[in-house]
């Protein structure tokens, strides 16, 4: 397949003010979506479009929306809420797209889109080839579209908290979070009020932190990508768990009782060995990526639980899961997918899912966590100058080559560019933890040589 020139692992993504990330190009963009509609569905064209909470989202889906107007194409503005909601309200909606304004765990200085087809999933390779092909084509003509100054929706809409939060409030037991405390931080974001409106609905007891969004604080020191927020509000408020999503809550970071932030693999691992049990993991196997710990595979083979890997990014994920017919997968970053409960990533839905297995055994999260042993592993994401293949940097390929040979079999190193930003993501993985470290700092220093 032919590389992306604007889409990267989850949609486009940049700098706002940036020529991809202004509201120029959202303009060609919103037309050349219309266009590909317009060929694809005809008069049944009809596409939903939401955002997050960050300061240029209402700019740009304003832009947006102008192009799919001027497109033909009939949409609707379903206002700021979490990205699994719009996907979601595709469904509801029986839209043939979603658009989903957001960049979501980066800072407010930063924004993109993500799309969804009629069936709730993250578009393919050959849609967004399309499109980048009809954006080309419309760009040079595109107005100059003015930013707004008049600002727009913070806090989560009409959708997202009534008939989204509904029907996450009707998935498990009534009741059954009566007697749990949950420390939830919302990051800011478009799940501000959201997913603490969904626990307290099941009888938890709920502490609410980072929700009043004003547009600049969005993942500002709060939410995923900064856990110890949550953490210091599980130890303060002797919670049982805290949750902790990024900006536009398509992914949880998870923390116990005790202060301790759980791997994406634990929380995997606990539901997918609960599913098991229960009868409920089709095929009897999961999907993760190749940045998940082998650990995992170690842990779920003695519960007779197959592992499969994919590609980065949640959008390969569930293409894996489809071909494998799984019923759950996931990254290690906190993006997980449980069909059984979302048709789609949700870190709500990953919540209640962590919940539930609580509930039904009635255990200390540290205490159910325990079956997951993670191999030592070390990961740094380095700024680079220029995204040089690989195979043509000499010092970091002639690294990558005597990290394999010193890791052997029971290790692994993973180096890749990163799809969403000027960064190159190195991986170390393996049961001896001083070659892991020797190994990091060998291609670390690499990567300083080659591109930096």
């Amino acid at each position: 397949m032919k590389d992306m020139k604007y889409f990267g692992t989850d949609g486009i993504r940049g700098s706002y003010g940036d020529a991809e990330i202004s509201e120029k190009f959202f303009h060609a963009l919103g037309e050349a979506v219309a266009g590909y509609m317009e060929d694809k569905y005809g008069a049944d064209a009809f596409v939903v479009v939401g955002g997050d909470t960050r300061a240029s989202t209402y700019s740009l889906k304003r832009a947006f929306v102008a192009g799919l107007t001027k497109g033909g194409v009939k949409f609707e503005d379903v206002g700021v809420l979490p990205t699994p909601a719009l996907a979601y309200c595709v469904l509801s909606k029986r839209a043939k797209l979603g658009a989903m304004i957001t960049a979501s765990h980066n800072p407010y200085t930063d924004n993109g889109i993500k799309f969804f087809d009629e069936n709730a999933r993250k578009i393919e390779d050959d849609i967004q080839l399309d499109i980048e092909r009809r954006i080309d084509a419309l760009l040079p003509s595109a107005p100059d579209f003015p930013a707004s100054n008049s600002g727009g929706e913070i806090s989560a809409g009409d959708f997202a908290l009534g008939e989204y939060a509904e029907k996450m409030s009707g998935i498990f037991e009534p009741g059954f979070l009566r007697g749990i405390k949950i420390a939830i931080d919302m990051a800011n974001g478009a799940t501000s009020g959201v997913s603490s409106k969904v626990f307290a609905s099941y009888g938890a007891d709920v502490i609410e932190s980072a929700r009043s969004p004003d547009g600049k604080n969005i993942n500002d020191g709060v939410g995923s990508q900064y856990p110890e927020n949550m953490r210091k509000l599980v130890l303060d408020s002797g919670a049982d768990i805290g949750f902790a999503h990024d900006g536009d809550g398509d992914r949880v970071v998870v923390c116990d009782e005790t202060g301790s932030i759980l791997e994406g693999e634990e929380v995997m691992g606990l539901i997918a060995i609960d599913a098991k049990e229960r009868g409920a993991l089709p095929s009897g196997a999961i999907v993760t990526t190749l940045q998940s710990n082998l650990g995992m595979d170690e842990a779920l083979r003695e519960s007779g639980i197959s592992v499969y890997r994919s590609g980065i990014g949640d959008r390969l994920v569930m293409r894996e899961m489809l071909a494998r017919k799984c019923g759950i997968g996931g990254e290690n970053s906190g993006h997980f997918i449980f069909l059984e409960v979302s048709p789609c990533g949700d870190g709500l839905a990953a919540a209640l899912s962590v919940l539930s297995v609580m509930a039904r055994k009635k255990e200390k999260l540290s205490k159910l966590r325990g079956g997951i042993k993670m191999y030592p592993q070390l990961s740094s994401a380095l700024k680079v100058v220029r995204k040089t293949p690989i195979d043509e940097a000499p010092t970091l390929s002639k690294a990558m080559e005597y990290s394999e040979k010193l890791l052997g079999k029971d290790g692994r190193i993973l180096v890749r560019y990163s799809g969403t930003e000027k960064k190159i993501r190195l991986l170390v993985e393996g049961k001896d933890a001083d070659k892991v470290e020797n190994c990091m700092e060998i291609l670390r220093k690499a990567v300083e040589n080659d591109l930096q």
